[in-house]
């Protein structure tokens, strides 16, 4: 279980700051005295296009997963399904978020143009919104007292007013 819930942290680690680094990178280029060769403004006005329904459908995939994965996750009966399922989660979620907004950044590189970086920004509000944390991942697969105990050890702090009868 220890190795479930490293690779957790490790694909949320990666997912989150390799999007916050590709987008730094992007913007530190962009302003930078060196340029891609520019695209037509047609080209450039269908790239924009593409890259704003690519990110608006991203975002609206990952609020649907997140909606849907997490109670059903929940209803598991054994820890070992519900840690097994959330690490199939997180690294699909996570993963596909940092393919995404690297193809973004790739889009924004092309165009020379920052209309796509609210959006992704937008992503990676979401990434952040969305980290595993121990505290977020008992309350996404509804977690005892004691499997948090057995999972983090002494990193956990125990609720004193939690009710230990579940």
């Amino acid at each position: 279980m220890q190795n479930l819930i490293r690779k957790i942290r490790r694909t949320a680690n990666w997912g989150l700051y390799g999007s916050i680094a590709a987008v730094l990178l992007v913007v530190i280029f962009h302003f930078s005295p060196w340029h891609i060769t520019y695209q037509s403004p047609q080209v450039s006005r269908w790239m924009l296009i593409a890259g704003a329904i690519l990110a608006v459908l991203a975002v609206v995939m990952a609020l649907m997963t997140i909606r849907k994965t997490t109670p059903r996750l929940r209803q598991l009966s054994d820890l070992n399904q519900k840690l097994t399922g959330y690490t199939t989660y997180i690294t699909n979620l996570y993963r596909g978020s940092l393919s995404i907004v690297i193809i973004e950044c790739v889009l924004i590189l092309l165009m020379s143009d920052t209309s796509l970086l609210m959006i992704t920004i937008l992503l990676i509000l979401l990434l952040f919104l969305a980290y595993p944390n121990m505290y977020k991942m008992k309350n996404d697969l509804g977690l005892t007292e004691d499997e948090m105990t057995s999972l983090f050890g002494s990193d956990y702090i125990r609720d004193p007013f939690a009710n230990n009868s579940k």
